[in-house]
């Protein structure tokens, strides 16, 4: 339990990218009316930032000890 309650933090914070970049994806795919010229550039850009902070979280997952 004391593993969990040290880890909780960064698998938030892994969970959180992950839906992140999972909701872009899906508004990018599905959304017919979204200018990607306008929108896209914005959310590749937070796709990308997403997965950054989600690779962090997991990193610092194995990390603490």
């Amino acid at each position: 339990m004391e593993y969990l309650k040290k880890r909780m933090k960064f698998l938030l914070i892994i969970i959180f990218s992950v839906a992140i970049i999972l909701f872009v994806q899906y508004e990018i795919n599905y959304d017919k009316n979204l200018d990607f010229k306008k929108v896209g550039t914005i959310m590749t850009i937070l796709k990308i930032a997403a997965g950054g902070y989600g690779l962090y979280g997991l990193v610092q997952f194995f990390r603490v000890k």
